[in-house]
C-alpha cells in the first residue's frame, strides 16, 4: 500500500513539474556592442597580458624607491690555534674574549638627485606601460567592432536568405499552378524547382557563416567559441559630429603612440641628466669598531669614488643621441598619424554617402519585386524577366548590407586613427 501511493505521489509530481526546454527554446544570450566590448575588456588574453605588464611596472617602480642594501663587514685579526686551557679543560668563552678583530657598517648613498631622477624613470615606464595597455585594448575593440558588425552581417542575412527561400517558395507555388493550366512550360518549373533548392543551400550557407563568425567573436571576448548569443544592434549609420580638423587634433592629444613618444623623450632627457651626473661622485657612509690589545675603538668613515679613469663622456653622448632620436620619431609619427586620420575620414565619408545611395536602390528594389511580380502573374512579364528581377532585388538587399558592414568597418578604423575607444572599469575577483 505504501508502494503504492509513493507511485501516486511520484507521478503527480511529474505531472506538474515543468518539461526542460528544447534546444529550441533555450534562451540565448543577447548582447549589445557596448556589453560585448566590456566583456572583452575583462578575459581577452592580450589585454590581460597588458594589464599584468602595468603591474609589473608598478611593482618596479616601488622597488625604485628603496635604498641600496647596507653592508656589514666583520674582520678578525688573531686567533688562538688551542681553546684549550693549561689543565687541557675546554675554555672558549675565555678565549673568544681575547680575539681581536673590526667590525663595519657600510651604507652607499646616491647623491646629486640621481635616485630622484631614477624614480621618476620607473614612474615614466608604469605611464608608458599604461599607454600600451590602452594601446592593446584599442587594437581589440578594433577588432571586436569590425568582427560584431560582421557576425551582425551574418545573422541579418539569415533572414535575407530565409526570405529569398520564401520567394522561391511562392514562385514554386505560382509556377506550379501556370504549369497545371497549360500556362508554364517544363523548363520553368525546373528552373524553378533549381532557384527553390538554391535558396534553401544558401540559407544552409549563411546559417555557417553566422555560427563562424559567431566562434570568431567569443574567442576575441575570451570565450568558449561555441557559445550560443544574439547580436542586438542594428547596422545603422550614423553621420560624423566633427570635423577634420577637430579629428586631428583629437589624434595628436590623445593617441596613445605619440603620447608614449612624448612620454619617451621626456625619459630620455631624464637619462641624459643621470648620465650628466654620473660625472659627481656617489657616497659611502660607514661606521666601525675594533678591538684591539684590550682597547675598544669606534669611529666613522666617507668614501667617495673618484672619477678619474671613467668619466662617463661616451654614456653621455650616447643619451643625448637617444634623445634627439626620440625626438626625431614623435615628428615623423605626427606626420604619420595625421595621415592615417585623413584617410580614415576619407574612408568614413565615402562609405556613408554609399550607403544612403544603396537605400535609395533598396526602394527602387522592392518596387521593381512589386511591379515584375504582377507582370508575371498577368502573363505581361516573360518568366526569364520574372527571375532576373527576383535576383536584382535579392543582390541589392545583399549588397545594402555589405555596405552597411563596411560602413561600420570604416568607422571603427577612424576611431582607432584617432585613438578612441570605450574603457571600462576592471572588475574585481572576489
Amino acid at each position: 500500500m505504501t508502494h503504492r501511493i509513493f507511485k501516486v505521489f511520484i507521478f503527480i509530481v511529474l505531472a506538474i513539474s515543468p518539461w526542460p526546454l528544447s534546444a529550441q527554446e533555450v534562451k540565448e544570450d543577447v548582447l549589445t556592442l557596448d556589453k560585448t566590448l566590456s566583456i572583452a575588456f575583462q578575459n581577452n588574453p592580450e589585454v590581460q597580458e597588458a594589464r599584468k605588464n602595468v603591474k609589473i611596472q608598478e611593482i618596479r617602480y616601488k622597488q625604485s624607491r628603496k635604498f641600496v642594501n647596507p653592508e656589514v663587514e666583520v674582520a678578525v685579526d688573531k686567533i688562538r690555534k688551542d681553546f684549550a686551557n693549561e689543565n687541557g679543560e675546554d675554555n672558549v668563552e675565555s678565549n673568544f674574549s681575547e680575539l681581536e678583530g673590526e667590525v663595519r657598517f657600510n651604507q652607499p648613498l646616491e647623491l646629486w638627485g640621481k635616485r630622484g631622477l631614477k624614480i621618476d624613470i620607473a614612474k615614466d615606464e608604469i605611464f608608458q606601460a599604461e599607454l600600451e595597455f590602452r594601446n592593446i585594448w584599442l587594437d581589440i575593440a578594433k577588432q571586436i567592432k569590425e568582427q560584431y558588425a560582421q557576425t551582425l552581417l551574418e545573422q541579418k542575412s539569415i533572414g535575407l536568405a530565409e526570405e529569398n527561400l520564401n520567394i522561391a517558395r511562392r514562385l514554386l507555388d505560382q509556377v506550379q499552378v501556370r504549369f497545371d493550366s497549360g500556362k508554364a512550360r517544363n523548363h520553368e518549373l525546373v528552373r524553378t524547382k533549381l532557384e527553390d533548392a538554391n535558396a534553401r543551400n544558401s540559407l544552409l550557407k549563411a546559417e555557417n557563416n553566422f555560427r563562424i563568425a559567431l566562434g570568431k567573436l567569443n574567442i576575441l571576448m575570451g570565450r568558449k567559441m561555441n557559445e550560443s548569443l544574439r547580436l542586438r544592434d542594428t547596422l545603422t549609420p550614423a553621420e560624423m559630429k566633427n570635423t577634420l580638423e577637430n579629428y586631428l587634433q583629437l589624434a595628436l592629444s590623445q593617441r596613445t603612440d605619440i603620447l608614449g613618444q612624448e612620454k619617451e623623450v621626456e625619459k630620455k632627457g631624464k637619462e641624459l641628466s643621470l648620465a650628466k651626473r654620473k660625472k659627481l661622485p656617489d657616497a659611502t657612509v660607514g661606521v666601525f669598531a675594533n678591538r684591539e690589545d684590550e682597547m675598544y675603538n669606534a669611529g666613522a668613515s666617507l668614501s667617495f669614488e673618484l672619477p678619474v679613469w671613467n668619466q662617463f663622456q661616451g654614456e653621455v653622448q650616447e643619451a643625448d643621441l637617444q634623445k634627439q632620436t626620440a625626438e626625431i620619431h614623435l615628428d615623423a609619427l605626427k606626420r604619420s598619424v595625421e595621415l592615417e586620420v585623413y584617410e580614415a575620414f576619407q574612408n568614413v565619408n565615402l562609405a556613408f554617402q554609399t550607403v544612403h545611395n544603396w537605400e535609395d536602390s533598396i526602394k527602387v528594389a522592392n518596387e521593381l519585386l512589386r511591379i515584375i511580380t504582377i507582370e508575371y502573374e498577368e502573363g505581361e512579364a516573360p518568366f526569364l524577366t520574372y527571375l532576373e528581377g527576383i535576383a536584382s532585388y535579392q543582390k541589392t538587399k545583399q549588397e545594402y548590407l555589405e555596405a552597411l558592414t563596411d560602413y561600420s568597418h570604416k568607422l571603427a578604423d577612424l576611431e582607432q586613427s584617432i585613438g578612441q575607444t570605450k574603457e571600462f572599469t576592471e572588475e574585481k575577483k572576489q
